[in-house]
Parts: structure tokens; C-alpha cells; sequence
């Protein structure tokens, strides 16, 4: 069985005016294109939309979900929530022409392999920051408190940069005698 089938959507469907495909996602989604994702461990919900003006499909994507990560702050479990919207634009045309935003494809092509392309766009819908901001506000921070509070002192007892005394003060001094 082809594990991809699933993200396949037939080429008939550019003709329509409007068309909306969902797909519920895991890890084992992402195994399919790269093994090292195994780690990576979340919910994605995957909603597009489909638009035709003139020749040319629009597909709208939504990524919603979570990912189970490490706190960049604190070193804590957390769920990290994850939303991005992608648009890709298909059009009748030569393949070899196709960018990241826009896909060509063949008159004769019988399905759109939209597979890949929902890869990328869960991945660039993870934030680089692994943390939750503002978690202290929650009413139940997922953040550990002692860390944050260790963290806090920390910044407290270090002045900030404008405060600080140059090491050029010194060698201004020498040259003054």
C-alpha cells in the first residue's frame, strides 16, 4: 500500500470553483520523509482550501496542533502549540518550472502529491523558541517555578549592560596620568 496515497488529491478537482481537504497528522507522517523526525513527536491538523480564479488553483493551508518538546527556558516538558497558514498556487505548466509557492503541473496529470509540501509547511510551523510565552501568567504553568525563580535572581543581581563599567574606563585612566 502506498503510505502517501492519503495526500494525493485528484487534478479534476483544479476545475471545480472550491474544494476543502483535512488531514489528522503524527509522527508517522513526518517518518515518511525523514526518518530523523522521529523524535518529533505531535498532533497536526492540516485544513486546505482550494480556490480557482481564471486557470489558476490556490490551495489555502492551516497547520493547528501541538508538539511534545523540552521548555528552552526551564528544561520542563511542555506542549508546544504550533498554527501557520501556507499558501501554494497550482497552475498548467512545465513541473521543471515549479517554485516553492508555485506548482506546475502537466495538462495530463491525474493527481496532485501534495504530500511533501504538508511536510514543509509542519515544519516551518514549529517555532525556533521551544517556550511558551508569558507561561507565568497561565493559570497552571507548564514551566518549572524554582527554574524561572533561580532565573529571575539571577537577571536581578547581574546589572544591565548600560550599567555596567567599561573595561576601556581603565586604560582611559592610564592614559590621563
Amino acid at each position: 500500500m502506498d503510505a502517501l496515497a492519503p495526500y494525493r488529491i485528484p487534478a479534476a478537482v483544479l476545475k471545480k470553483d472550491s474544494a476543502e481537504y483535512s488531514w489528522d497528522l503524527d509522527r508517522r507522517f513526518l517518518a515518511l520523509f525523514d526518518d530523523k523526525q522521529n523524535d518529533l513527536v505531535g498532533q497536526f491538523n492540516i485544513d486546505m482550501a482550494l480556490n480557482r480564479e481564471g486557470g489558476v488553483a490556490t490551495l489555502n493551508f492551516t497547520v493547528t496542533g501541538n508538539v511534545e518538546t523540552t521548555c528552552d527556558r526551564c528544561m520542563a516538558a511542555i506542549q508546544m502549540p504550533v498554527s501557520g497558514d501556507f499558501e501554494l498556487i497550482v497552475n498548467f505548466g512545465d513541473p521543471e518550472n515549479s517554485t516553492d509557492e508555485v506548482l506546475f503541473i502537466q495538462h495530463d496529470t491525474q493527481k496532485i502529491d501534495l504530500g511533501k509540501h504538508i511536510y514543509d509547511f509542519i515544519l516551518l510551523s514549529i517555532p525556533i523558541s521551544q517556550r511558551i510565552p508569558d507561561c507565568e501568567q497561565l493559570p497552571e504553568p507548564p514551566c518549572d517555578p524554582s527554574v524561572l525563580n533561580y532565573l529571575n535572581t539571577k537577571n536581578e543581581e547581574h546589572p544591565r549592560d548600560d550599567e555596567k563599567k567599561s573595561i576601556w574606563d581603565d586604560l582611559k585612566n592610564v592614559m590621563d596620568n
